[in-house]
């Protein structure tokens, strides 16, 4: 498989260390997360690569919003990353029996412990780093015999899986239901 280092700055590096111009040679391509890489560094990369942005509905506002968001120190306190973990599942009821893929972007404390990301706004989990967690298999619900891997994932699935999260994080004061 195809490796692509996703850098601190936003661009895409192949191993060779030369740039990728066009990430659409490269959306197959196995995720390395480089030094420093910052939720920022996400955002970044959606405004050097815009053709990203048409893949989830939600990047072009992501790109759109890190020129008016503060440039740095947006570190929650109690947070020490953002982990983007990938599950497998096996289900079998109620029936059909179907396999299901998905991402989950979780908070992890300093002592490992969870830490809830949602109420966030994203221009708040700037500068949080980053890192692949642990791809999960469950098999039919049981989770008492979870197995856990090193997560591998490409750059499609990396932009979609942090892209989707961050959608239901923080809400505008607009949206805010008052009593």
């Amino acid at each position: 498989m195809d490796e692509i280092t996703l850098a601190a700055d936003g661009f895409l590096v192949r191993h060779n260390g030369v740039r990728e111009a066009d990430p659409l040679c490269v959306l197959g391509a196995r995720v390395l997360l480089g030094d420093g890489y910052v939720l920022r560094s996400f955002v970044r990369m959606l405004v050097r690569h815009p053709v990203l942005t048409r893949l989830n509905p939600f990047a072009r506002d992501l790109a759109d919003g890190l020129g008016g968001w503060p440039a740095s120190g947006c570190v929650p306190a109690g947070l020490a990353r953002l982990e983007l973990s990938k599950t497998v599942e096996v289900i079998g009821h109620p029936a059909p029996p179907r396999l299901e893929i998905y991402h989950a972007l979780r908070g992890v404390g300093p002592e490992g412990e969870d830490v809830a990301i949602k109420p966030y706004p994203v221009e708040t989990l700037l500068d949080v780093p980053v890192v692949l967690g642990p791809l999960r298999h469950v098999i039919f619900g049981d989770r008492v015999d979870e197995f856990s891997f090193q997560t591998v994932c490409s750059l499609f699935e990396f932009q979609e899986g942090i892209g989707w999260q961050l959608a239901f994080h923080g809400a505008p004061v607009e949206c805010a239901l008052r009593r």
